[in-house]
């Protein structure tokens, strides 16, 4: 349906609501023009469309002068919503008690930045990269539009990588973003969102000190067209590997209407005989050990959700949350070898572990909206962690047996608090003011050790300030944390700066330079606290330290970015250094190994890699790939290099996918690993018999089983750690997904604001 006709018929339907309503259609006329703010040109092929309230009473187009008329408009109050390519959307009040002539509007151009030598037309809006302070905006082209599903739209995004199958999107360098749908938080929210209402997607990489305190280091803003009505949308799926290995299966629902929404998920994941073979060798001052070493693990998670949506103004928004997540894992053990201590003996062990966890996360929200670029938010939440841990081992040396079994009890109680606001100026300026604040309780039993008990306090206050001058645009935000806590009756407290700078030099439409500086702060988890042990080998230690301060990071970056139409380049320089970093520390005491946590002094990173990404006519093929240099106080440079390809094809009814992601080795104060597979290797085919049914059939680590080497040298004690990980290995997986949508053009904006913050309490020691 072209422009014309569409816009005959919303006219009809509009003369003929107003008609029945009885309003007097020669009462007031209302005219007015469209330019772009800042000079006196007129906006042509503009949309107008006058609301009074959930009603559209007239919908056109301006003329090539930026001109429009309305006639016949009863008396009261009225929204005049306005849309343009290429410029922002607005909204403004209108009250109508006589005829109003030749109202201005001015628009703000959406792509500020883009300076023109000559006049160019784009036909392909997805080709436009919009730069901002801290990231960079995209559109997507209209063939991505027109999918279903919003992840294989996604992938059109040169800085993500975004899976159809596990409803997944990540940053370029593995990590998982913050998704934000039109700036609230949300975690899982991009699942029921058409493609064709997404307007456009904003990706961060320099997140400002708002984020800083959570230790957010990517956020992707998926901005919607506004509007509103009743709307369905269901999904179910369900994947297995084969041979059974792990799987999941997964409801979700969303049913509203311009006033309310209820959003649901439910969800169920296993782990089925997920092994683990080792060989290990370590020395100490008293002993020398060999042996091979078998683990397998079951499991199983159980997940729940609820969303209540309520919108009972234009410019207020509530939510209310409720979360619950059951987990329940359990891994046996078994190992053989030998063991030397001035004579040679036999040695093995067994082991089983179980680890059963429990989060539950009650949550408020509340938006209001001054305007539409000025808004106070206000989330409440309060969360109930349970981690039950227990661990039982028997080593035999020779004819002697030795026996331990640990316990351990953890129960967390935690609140918080967040008051953000957030204004955007006309001239492009934008402000942010905020604070959060947060408490917790850990109450740690054992069987052995008097209870661990560790309380926080952490009070966030921030600030931010963002512009332009002339072709460059700034982001500048700090904060400060107060942090008071005690943990085992140790009493401590201090206060950390946040804060974050960024610079984008835009040279010219193709070329761009980003300048960032970013200071955050990681305080120790419970697990580096807690002083106890919780391994139950006989040989070894593993506890955490009370005494621990946070580690300070600061992180430079410079990159340049080149986009020409399908082909999207940036290469970087990057450098970080650790004061205070929080590292393993080990030390040996009448041949037995502890191996703890300390300050270890500082610790840099230096980093050059290169990202490429280039959009074909029937899907995109992506790479990268860098250098890392390390240096830990005291010791030589360490180097390791990473590389990563992917690529999605679309062909009809059939998609294909892969991914393949490489580096070397890791390294830590007192040990490396080497990498002998790449940690993920994938490829994927898809067939859609409809576009609301698919199934995907992949395999996985086609390059063959994971294997690494870990090489720990500390004073005395060496160990050498030769891993494969059985269940990375080449094995298919299969995947079913259906998706219902019904009126979803007309969903309700508020999205899913909500979600769970705690990722729970565990006293297993961090991998």
């Amino acid at each position: 349906m072209n422009r014309t006709v569409y816009i005959l018929i919303v006219t009809l339907l509009t003369f003929m609501s107003n008609a029945a309503s009885g309003q007097d259609k020669s009462m007031n006329a209302f005219t007015g023009t469209l330019i772009e703010a800042g000079t006196d040109k007129p906006v042509e092929d503009g949309y107008v469309g006058i609301m009074q309230g959930d009603s559209l009473v007239w919908f056109g187009a301006t003329d090539k002068n930026g001109h429009f008329s309305v006639d016949g408009l009863a008396k009261g109050e009225y929204t005049v919503s306005i849309s343009a390519l290429f410029f922002k959307d607005m909204s403004a009040r209108l009250v109508v008690g006589d005829t109003l002539r030749n109202v201005v509007y001015e628009l703000t151009r959406e792509e500020k930045n883009i300076q023109l030598d000559n006049v160019t037309v784009t036909a392909d809006r997805s080709q436009i990269v919009t730069r901002t302070a801290n990231g960079q905006k995209f559109f997507l082209s209209d063939k991505a539009r027109r999918l279903s599903n919003p992840f294989e739209a996604l992938q059109e995004i040169p800085l993500l990588i975004s899976d159809p199958a596990m409803s997944k999107v990540t940053m370029l360098n593995g990590k998982s973003p913050l998704v934000l749908i039109d700036g609230n938080r949300i975690n899982s929210g991009i699942s029921p969102i058409n493609p064709s209402d997404i307007e456009s997607v904003e990706v961060i990489n320099v997140v400002p000190a708002r984020y800083l305190q959570e230790g957010i280091s990517g956020i992707v803003n998926i901005k919607l067209k506004k509007k509103k009505a009743p709307y369905v949308w269901l999904e179910a799926a369900t994947r297995h590997d084969v041979p059974l290995d792990k799987g999941m299966g997964v409801f979700y629902f969303e049913v509203g209407n311009p006033k309310y929404s209820l959003y649901g998920r439910a969800a169920y994941n296993y782990t089925y005989h997920d092994d683990i073979e080792s060989d290990i060798s370590r020395q100490n001052t008293t002993y020398a050990q060999n042996f091979s070493e078998k683990t397998r693990s079951n499991g199983n998670s159980v997940l729940g959700e609820l969303l209540f949506k309520w919108s009972p103004t234009p410019k207020d928004y509530f939510a209310a949350n409720a979360y619950v997540n059951t987990s329940d894992t359990k891994t046996d053990g078994s190992g053989e070898g030998s063991f030397s201590s001035g004579e040679d003996m036999a040695y093995a062990f067994t082991s089983r572990d179980r680890n059963e966890s429990v989060i539950a996360t009650t949550s408020l929200y509340y938006k209001h909206s001054f305007a539409e670029s000025n808004n106070l938010e206000v989330r409440m939440a309060y969360n109930f962690n349970r981690n039950d841990y227990s661990t039982e081992r028997t080593d035999v040396y020779g004819q002697d047996v030795s026996a331990s079994d640990l316990i351990y009890n953890s129960r967390r109680n935690s609140g918080m608090l967040m008051i953000d606001y957030a204004r955007d100026y006309d001239n492009g300026n934008s402000l942010t003011l905020g604070s959060h604040t947060s408490l917790l309780h850990d109450n740690i039993e054992n069987n052995h050790y008097p209870v661990f008990l560790h309380n926080e306090l952490n009070q966030y206050l921030y600030g931010g300030f963002g512009g332009k001058i002339r072709s460059v645009y700034y982001m500048l935000s700090a904060g400060v944390e107060g942090i008071w806590l005690k943990a085992a009756g140790k009493t401590n407290h201090y206060f950390k700066p946040r804060g974050s700078v960024s610079a984008t030099w835009m040279i010219n439409r193709n070329n761009s330079l980003q300048l960032s500086y970013t200071l955050s702060n990681t305080a120790p988890s419970v697990s580096n606290l807690n002083p106890y042990n919780i391994s139950a080998d006989s040989l070894v230690v593993e506890c955490g330290n009370p005494y621990l301060k946070p580690q300070t990071m600061n992180y430079i970056g410079l990159s340049y970015t080149y986009n020409c139409g399908n082909l999207y380049l940036t290469p970087g320089t990057y450098y970080k250094r650790i004061t205070d970093m929080i590292e393993q520390y080990g030390f040996t005491d009448n041949g037995i190994y502890t191996n703890t946590y300390e300050n270890m002094g500082h610790f840099s990173q230096a980093q050059a890699g290169l990202d490429v990404s280039y959009r074909l006519p029937w899907g995109r093929v992506y790479g990268g790939g860098g250098w890392y240099a390390n240096y830990f106080t005291g010791q030589s440079p360490r180097h390791m290099a990473y590389a990563s390809f992917g690529f999605n094809l679309r062909f009809n009814k059939v998609s294909f996918y892969g991914n393949l992601n490489y580096n070397n080795r890791d390294f830590s104060v007192n040990s490396y690993t080497q990498y002998y597979r790449p940690s993920y290797a994938q490829v994927q085919v898809n067939y859609n018999f409809t576009p609301d049914f698919y199934i995907a059939l992949a395999l996985q680590h086609f390059t063959g089983e994971l294997r690494t080497k870990t090489v720990m040298d500390d004073g005395s004690y060496h160990s050498v750690t030769n891993t494969r990980y059985k269940e990375c290995s080449l094995r298919p997986w299969i995947l079913i997904r259906y998706t219902f949508r019904k009126n979803q053009k007309r969903k309700i904006k508020l999205e899913k604001v909500l979600n769970s913050y705690e990722k729970g309490i565990s006293i297993e020691r961090e991998k």
